[in-house]
């Protein structure tokens, strides 16, 4: 008799979720984690004493109201704050900034008023133009996906399936400039758009391919209303492991698998790296595609073909992630002084424009750090308080575009001069940060990978492109959740719909090894 019903590998959220939700269907359940805490690259870490920073994912971007029901989030201590703005692109002092308002009225008035009605019609006109896309992720997100070719082909009409192809195959600026025609307006909003088309994806805007990016993130949650975790990331973290636990699943911290055992073409259980042998009836993977199969598996248990697909997923995304403690806040000068007040200034992005994020895309593929990198600079603590000591900040800068393919010896180098660089984004428009910086330590794709074996520190477990979502999520012929392997799953964010903190692909593929039980 087996140990127990299902065996997950990985607390972080889309593990947890899964841990929950065969619990709630009355499996016995053990979530295997190799660190001493839950939430992966969705925690919260006191790396300076005192103070709170998100480490990873710091937001609820792409996340559905739907899940807190369903997970009873609320029930479990998970408090989500709103600010009234999303963010604040900027640019050239000559450029209006563009501000996500969560109120539809302030952010229609901020649209009229600094950037015209042709900006507000643009706006208007692209969500209309991406709505089939929205209620096509809407029925197909919480399901083993239908292959885009059936979507396309059995479209309601005409226009649809154009919409359909065009989102699957252009640049993010091809479908862009059917909004905003006209070259060197409306930099900021371009560049705002473009920054979700470049998410995880190891493109440049102007790459076919990249619009798919752009509606993923433009129909997958709220646009322009970011929600926060009232303690940082790592609150929806603790809450899933609350909710697991109080369902009945049992977790274990600093318990990491060498490999799964594999008997007669099934798994049957795991063995942990001290030699200690588990066995389960199923067995769930909610790490990336590459680490589970050719780390955890090995390539002599699969089918040559499905090693060759795992072998071709590409993973290449390189970002840059800079933690800051400041002993006060920046001061906004010039066309962004606006800002210090209503507290506009929590997150400030320097995006110019798309043309800017191309010319960074340029460098980067180049294995260069850009001379003038992109920088989304937040302030948590501005939003909650409970992140910093009284009167002092944290402060974290995201940047795109960090060299991928670094010249051996010379990491460190790189990352310190495009810290730097993305340091002195802010301060040409707050004089005072450079000042206010009391502590700082800089993360790469490197430091995620070796810290969380996430092959190449790609948070998205597989980059978002046109041939890596949908029914080739993880690898052709596998989106269900199932694996070669009988009795062996994957529940993580290589699988359909796809990356950020969502929890669905935790809860498809537990439902899937519920159907399969009762079958």
């Amino acid at each position: 008799m087996a140990d127990y019903d299902a065996i997950i590998i990985g607390a972080g959220h889309n593990g947890l979720t899964a841990a929950a939700e065969l619990a709630k269907g009355g499996m016995k359940v053990v979530v295997l984690e190799k660190t001493n805490f839950p939430g992966g690259m969705a925690a919260t870490k006191e790396i300076f004493k005192g103070y709170k920073h998100s480490v990873g994912a710091w937001a609820f971007l792409v996340f559905r109201q739907r899940m807190i029901e369903i997970l009873e989030l609320e029930k479990y201590g998970l408090e989500l704050l709103r600010p009234p703005t999303s963010y604040c692109v900027f640019g050239a002092p000559e450029d209006a900034p563009f501000i996500a308002y969560r109120d539809p009225n302030q952010m229609a008035e901020h649209l009229m008023k600094d950037h015209g009605i042709d900006a507000m019609t643009g706006l208007a006109n692209m969500a209309a133009y991406i709505e089939p896309f929205k209620l096509m992720m809407d029925v197909e997100s919480f399901k083993k996906p239908t292959p885009m070719s059936e979507l396309i082909a059995n479209a309601p009409d005409a226009k649809t399936r154009e919409v359909l192809i065009r989102l699957n195959t252009a640049s993010a600026m091809d479908v862009l400039r059917q909004f905003f025609p006209e070259p060197g307006k409306h930099n900021t909003i371009l560049g705002s758009l473009c920054a979700s088309a470049i998410d995880g994806t190891h493109m440049g805007p102007f790459t076919p391919g990249s619009a798919l990016s752009l509606a993923y993130h433009y129909c997958a949650g709220d646009a322009y209303d970011f929600k926060i975790p009232k303690g940082g990331i790592g609150a929806l973290s603790y809450a899933l492991e609350s909710c697991a636990e109080d369902r009945g699943a049992e977790i274990r911290y600093k318990s990491q698998v060498s490999r799964f055992i594999i008997e007669g073409g099934r798994a049957t259980g795991v063995e942990l790296r001290g030699g200690e042998k588990i066995t389960a009836n199923a067995v769930l993977s909610s790490l990336d595609a590459r680490t589970t199969f050719a780390g955890l598996v090995g390539e002599e248990h699969l089918p040559e073909q499905f090693n060759h697909a795992v072998r071709e997923i590409q993973y290449t995304n390189g970002y840059l992630q800079l933690h800051m403690t400041l002993d006060e806040l920046p001061e906004f000068e010039g066309h962004l002084a606006f800002t210090n007040k209503n507290d506009v200034r929590w997150l400030m992005a320097y995006i110019p424009s798309a043309e800017h994020l191309s010319r960074c895309w340029d460098e980067y593929r180049n294995n260069q750090v850009p001379e003038d990198p992109v920088a989304y600079c937040y302030f948590p603590s501005l939003t909650d308080p409970t992140l910093a000591p009284e009167g002092k900040h944290t402060c974290t800068i995201f940047s795109h575009y960090f060299p991928a393919g670094i010249p051996k010896g010379k990491h460190n180098e790189y990352k310190e001069l495009m810290a730097e660089r993305a340091i002195d984004q802010i301060q040409k428009v707050a004089p005072n940060f450079r000042d206010a910086i009391t502590g700082k330590i800089i993360f790469t794709h490197e430091y995620f990978e070796k810290t969380f074996g996430i092959t190449a520190g790609d948070f998205c477990h597989g980059l978002l492109h046109p041939g890596q979502m949908w029914e080739n999520r993880p690898v052709p012929g596998y989106a269900d959740y199932r694996t070669p392997i009988e009795g062996l799953y994957m529940c993580g964010a290589s699988c359909h719909p796809g990356p950020g903190i969502t929890c669905i692909p935790g809860y498809n593929g537990a439902h899937e090894v519920l159907a399969d039980s009762k079958g």
